[in-house]
Order: C-alpha cells, then structure tokens, then sequence
C-alpha cells in the first residue's frame, strides 16, 4: 500500500532530520515493506547506512535506488562514496564524476586509483581538479606521492 509506505518514509525522513538513524532505518525499511519498487526509500536506507559506517549495506541499497531509475547526482556521489568504503577501487573509476559533487568525487577517485596502483589515472584527475582552479593540502599531498611513484 502506497500510502501507509508514504507515511513510513515520511516518518523516516523526520527522525533522520533528528539524527535518529535507527528509527529512521525501521521506518524506511517498513516503508520499504508496503511498496519494494520505491527508489527513495532505498537512497534514505543508503544515507543511513553510510552515517552507520555499513558500507555493504548503503552500497547495496544505492544500487537497489539506481536499478529503480533514481538517478540524481546526490545518489551518485553516495554510491561512489560506498564504493570507495566497501573497497570496490576498481567500481570506483567507473563511476561518472558529475558536475554537483565535481570535487569531492575527484578526489575519491584519485584515492581509489592510488589504492590499486593506478597512478597515471590518478595523475590525470588531479591535473584536471587543478586546471579548474581546485587546490588544498590533501590535492597537493596526493600530487607529491602520485609524483614520488616516477610516473
């Protein structure tokens, strides 16, 4: 039933406001019970479990939202985040960066990159994170150590 998933989800949605993430994962996951097909319910379970530090669990959740056809750059940016923290590098580097969460998806990507070895690609990003005008202590700590590889 739609509308008691609805009132779930809502429910949810409050007391993730309130920074109850256990509430708030009953209550998706209730919500999640009345109505399976509901992309926004598996992003809010995926933000909840990444606030948990369950990587496995947001991850599969996100994918659960992208299978749905919720798409947003928001659900994007978290998945590759879950990626990253599940220990998917490879996954990682095939993810789009777009253009809301430009930043902090580069620099994801370049960590993942530097993690399997694959420090040309990493090279690439931070030159790109530059020549748009992007710098900071980590972009150019991650510059010297990709440039102590002798690539």
């Amino acid at each position: 039933m739609q509308n008691k998933s609805n009132y779930y989800l809502k429910l949810g949605n409050k007391y993730l406001g309130l920074n109850n993430v256990e509430l708030a994962i009953k209550n998706y996951l209730l919500a999640l019970n009345e109505n399976s097909e509901n992309p926004l319910i598996y992003h809010n379970l995926g933000v909840c479990y990444l606030l948990k530090n369950d990587s496995k669990s947001a991850l599969e959740n996100f994918k659960k939202c992208i299978e749905n056809g919720f798409e947003t750059e928001e659900t994007y940016y978290y998945y590759l985040k879950a990626l990253f923290d599940s220990g998917n590098y490879d996954e990682c580097l095939k993810i789009k960066v777009n253009e809301k969460f430009f930043i902090d998806m580069s620099l994801i990507k370049i960590k993942a990159a530097m993690k399997i070895n694959k420090y040309n690609y990493a090279k690439n990003i931070v030159e790109t994170l530059k020549m748009s005008g992007f710098s900071s202590q980590e972009l150019n700590l991650m510059e010297r150590i990709i440039n102590s590889k002798n690539i």
